[in-house]
């Protein structure tokens, strides 16, 4: 339970009690969580060991994969097994806008080439339609990004890549326990990585995960994440490789989280099937579309706002004044950003020809970014504050 203290807001719109924010996203840390870590401290071994190799095969369990690795964050989980599916410089890779630009930046880091589609404008993520046109004879694999937690469609897009030899890499970075006919995203493609950020469904701070069911793939990984080692570690060493690992200390906070995943899920749901039901009434605002059999994890809420008598901006400032988390989340889709608008600037453009993404124009990703805002949809929400919002977003509604 949040505690909170009231107040009252008065305005034009307002004038009733209610309670000091309801926080967009709020980590849940309980007595076990800090008894795992204590007794990793009192161990004496706090770098990544016994407490990790646990934590990757409950991991691998839950996703339904044969393998994971722990790595420090989901940034260095997507650069590692990039790394470790042979992406080299000049390699493209077709991927979403429509992201945190982390997702795009791995890409970048290794001398890749993002290739930005368009996204379909009722499930946010990547369109299928729209990725043999961007192929060419320097595609190496499709990055599809399960955006706000909602599966993509991985039939189709598995289907792409079987018939042009390409890899495909899921960041579900944002989408723990986010499954398609009851399967786990992170084990359709050759790799999924997974991000433990503070706000996502299960949290270590910091932290990320790398899922295969490829060993050879595994390995590398492995190697790639520790150095260039070889699994007996010690000081022989076979690869350029970084310090990509991660702390027992994380992993011991990540084994709860793992516990709590059930829950958390499906409180996440059972609000989103609250605001979709009252969302129905409404043309005028559209929430993010599942496809059939695909349930998605809920790690944001972000409906799209159609409205002629209230803007984005002020719906955000509405719901901030009435003591509601509110904001949008990806405004400004990646091709859009001074990162790859100056691209030019990056060190690998001086071995690697990039596209002109100033001239790139994605309506589906540009107009989502301009429409959504965010609503709360944590376990950490109570009934009475979906009943506030629920009843807030009426009265901006109703004009």
């Amino acid at each position: 339970m949040i505690e909170r203290v009231q107040t009252v807001i008065t305005g034009p719109h307002h004038q009733h009690v209610v309670d000091t924010m309801i926080p967009v996203a709020k980590p849940i840390i309980g007595d076990a969580e800090v008894e795992a870590v204590r007794q990793v401290l009192q161990s004496g071994m706090l770098a990544e060991g016994k407490v990790a190799r646990e934590f990757e095969k409950e991991f691998a369990e839950y996703v339904g994969t044969r393998y994971a690795t722990v790595t420090s964050n989901g940034t260095t989980a997507l650069s590692t097994a990039l790394e470790a599916l042979g992406l080299q410089p000049g390699d493209e890779v077709i991927t979403t806008p429509f992201t945190f630009i982390a997702s795009t930046n791995t890409i970048a880091m290794l001398g890749g080439v993002p290739v930005f589609v368009d996204i379909d404008p009722d499930t946010y993520n990547i369109n299928p339609d729209l990725i043999e046109a961007a192929i060419t004879e320097r595609t190496k694999g499709i990055m599809p990004v399960h955006i706000f937690g909602m599966p993509c469609d991985m039939k189709r897009i598995m289907e792409i890549a079987e018939n042009h030899d390409l890899f495909v890499i899921e960041d579900a970075c944002q989408a723990h326990g986010a499954t398609i006919d009851g399967k786990h995203v992170g084990s359709f493609g050759d790799v999924g990585c997974f991000s433990f950020y503070a706000t996502k469904n299960m949290m270590t701070g910091e932290g990320g995960m790398i899922t295969t069911n490829n060993e050879e793939v595994l390995e590398r990984a492995m190697s790639i994440k520790n150095h260039g080692r070889g699994r007996q570690g010690g000081y022989s060493h076979f690869r350029i490789g970084y310090n990509n690992r991660m702390m027992d200390l994380i992993a011991a906070i990540g084994r709860v989280q793992l516990q709590r995943m059930p829950e958390v899920v499906r409180a996440r749901r059972e609000h989103a099937e609250q605001y979709n039901k009252f969302f129905a009434d409404y043309d005028e605002v559209r929430p993010q579309v599942a496809l059939p059999g695909h349930k998605s994890g809920y790690h944001v809420y972000a409906p799209r706002l159609f409205s002629e008598s209230v803007s984005r901006d002020e719906m955000i400032e509405r719901l901030r004044a009435a003591g509601i988390g509110s904001r949008t989340v990806y405004a400004l889709p990646c091709h859009k950003q001074h990162t790859y608008l100056n691209i030019k600037e990056w060190r690998w453009a001086r071995f690697v020809e990039y596209p002109d993404y100033s001239a790139l124009h994605l309506p589906n990703a540009e107009d989502v970014g301009a429409r959504h805002f965010e609503i709360p949809v944590h376990p950490g929400v109570s009934d009475s504050d979906v009943g506030h919002i629920l009843s807030t977003l009426k009265e901006i509604l109703s004009g």
